[in-house]
């Protein structure tokens, strides 16, 4: 280590030159880091709950699903301006970029049908075509939905003061931010005094985290301010505040450099990183800087007449022959626990790992190469620097008094240490694996008063889905497959989360029920799989085609049952 120091020392210049330059080509790569904000591209692929998750994307349009309910200060929601605001709010929906137009439902969408039976057997007519005018009309409507359960607490809920709008959407260009802009636009013109409007799903609380994740571009300088006054206060001296934020600052700008030539992707959930590497790099080069100082009094001290460049040098050669191993190792060892993170297929780990671990890397290369060059370049320290960072401070005092409980009470630190650590275990039992999108914010904002709001209210804001294929075409329309569906959202009606659930099955017991005189008995599944072609067929007749395309598909091979949650809890 000796001799690679003296090398440094005595190649300063070249060794300043290089360091600047590798700083240019790894900023070059800046421009190659992709920020990644889909949350589903930082997941493992080979995952079949991926797998799954993206042949459901793939067949039935269902990706990110925004919800919108509307409520009036007074009376129900079948009132005309109510029910205008509905409409047009759906109407711009319609019209937004990305939006999955087969799976856009509200009391005025294509899809939304009222099914009851007549004299020719089966009538299927769209609940809302247009706002009601006359009080015959409103209850006609209001008829419609009472007559059709699927709706309740999906589109009114059952005190039959809060209607609802869930829209599908893709991907689009801007990510959540643009999505979420979609949504306000289309509500923002509805809202007033008169009506309560709330927005949420999962989009909503993704362009709020990549909003807040914004301001990390705002958080890095504080946080570097933070750190150089800690450091300034504690040495007391303009070279301990500039010198280990140099380091750290080369440390980020490396590993993001690193990042970009790895073609590794950078996330939202990765956005606060580059303070880490900050805190760790400066925290390293603070050790050593602390070392030169004490190298450089005890050489003033022994040799008072010595020329003030060399005793700079001589300090410099000291102070990393001495922490230089030990750094090497710490840093070593940490780099290797970060890398290890690579073998996850979570990209949003795999990123942490290897951004983490360069930064580690790269300030162990800047506190071996460049520090010790630039240190030999910059003058000697003055009488009074020395003497400032000499001086004994809080943190003096307060690190001998830890010293002191540690030498001379070794008992006492051994029970207390022992007393909390069992007490800490303890705590252990009530640990939980669980991950929310909501629960990453806190407080009373906004966004979580909606979701609470609408999760009271109606079935829930988002949404899970089962999927269902048959070996075959057509094996969506057996009985038994069918039972089985209804079983699974029996079953899942029963749990205290789930608000809702709809499937193709609702609507087949609804056809059944209409051919039947609209008799409540018959409000089930047909016996036989040809009278279930019929009903469909006859309701192909007088509804549209894409009415069904969000819960089966066309062959009816492949269905999914959707279940809306009140939270959005993984656990």
């Amino acid at each position: 280590m000796r001799t690679w120091i003296e090398k440094m020392i005595a190649y300063r210049w070249a060794v300043v030159a290089l360091t600047a330059l590798a700083t240019v080509g790894l900023m070059a790569q800046l421009k190659s880091l992709q920020v990644v904000i889909d949350p589903d591209a930082t997941l493992p692929q080979t995952h079949p709950y991926i797998q799954v998750g993206n042949l459901i994307e793939k067949t039935f349009g269902n990706k990110f699903t925004a919800v919108i309910g509307i409520t009036p200060k007074s009376g129900d929601i079948y009132q005309k301006p109510v029910l205008e605001k509905v409409m047009r709010i759906t109407e711009r929906l319609n019209n937004s970029e990305g939006v999955v137009k087969s799976n856009l439902i509200s009391l005025s969408a294509r899809k939304a049908k009222n099914i009851e039976g007549n004299a020719e057997g089966m009538s299927v007519k769209p609940l809302m075509d247009k706002v009601p005018e006359s009080t015959e009309q409103m209850d006609i409507l209001r008829a419609g939905v009472d007559r059709n359960p699927v709706y309740e607490n999906l589109l009114v809920s059952k005190d039959r003061r809060t209607t609802q709008i869930v829209a599908e959407f893709k991907k689009v260009e801007g990510g959540f931010q643009a999505i979420r802009t979609q949504v306000e636009s289309a509500v923002a013109p509805e809202r007033d005094d008169q009506t309560d409007i709330e927005v949420s799903g999962l989009p909503i609380f993704l362009a709020l985290l990549e909003k807040f994740s914004a301001r990390m571009g705002f958080l890095f300088p504080i946080a570097l301010l933070i750190i150089g006054l800690i450091h300034y206060e504690a040495f007391r001296t303009v070279q301990a505040l500039v010198l280990p934020l140099v380091t750290a600052l080369l440390a980020v700008v490396w590993s993001m450099g690193f990042l970009g030539l790895m073609r590794e992707p950078f996330d939202v959930f990765n956005s606060s990183t580059p303070i880490l590497i900050l805190a760790i790099a400066a925290g390293h080069a603070v050790q050593i800087l602390k070392r030169y100082y004490e190298e450089y009094a005890a050489l003033r001290k022994s040799d008072p007449n010595a020329d003030r460049k060399s005793l700079n040098q001589r300090a410099v050669l000291e102070s990393l022959s001495k922490v230089g191993p030990v750094m090497f190792v710490a840093c070593t060892v940490a780099a290797l626990g970060f890398f290890s993170l690579m073998i996850f297929e979570i990209k949003s780990i795999r990123t942490f790992g290897i951004f983490t671990g360069a930064g580690v890397i790269s300030a162990l290369i800047l506190e071996l190469t460049f520090i010790p060059a630039l240190r030999s370049i910059l003058p000697a320290p003055g009488d009074r620097e020395v003497m400032r960072e000499g001086e004994v401070s809080f943190w003096d005092r307060l690190t001998n008094t830890f010293f002191k409980w540690s030498f001379f009470e070794r008992k006492k630190v051994y029970v207390t240490v022992g007393v909390l650590v069992a007490l800490f275990s303890i705590g252990g039992y009530w640990l939980k694996i669980d991950n929310s999108q909501k629960g990453y914010f806190y407080g009373k904002i906004q966004q979580r008063l909606d979701d609470d709001a609408l999760s009271a209210k109606m079935a829930g804001t988002n949404p899970f889905y089962l999927y269902v294929e048959g070996a075959s075409e057509d094996a969506i329309k057996r009985p038994d497959v069918l039972r089985a569906m209804e079983s699974m959202q029996q079953f899942l009606a029963k749990e205290v989360e789930v608000g809702k659930t709809v499937s193709i099955v609702d609507f087949i017991k609804k056809m059944n029920q209409s051919m039947n005189s609209d008799k409540p008995e018959f409000h089930a599944i047909p016996e036989s799989q040809d009278l279930v072609a019929q009903y469909l067929l006859l309701y192909s007749n007088s509804g549209e085609p894409g009415d069904f395309d969000s819960y089966v598909d066309y062959g009816y091979q492949r269905a999914i049952i959707t279940a809306f949650m009140k939270t959005d809890r993984s656990s």
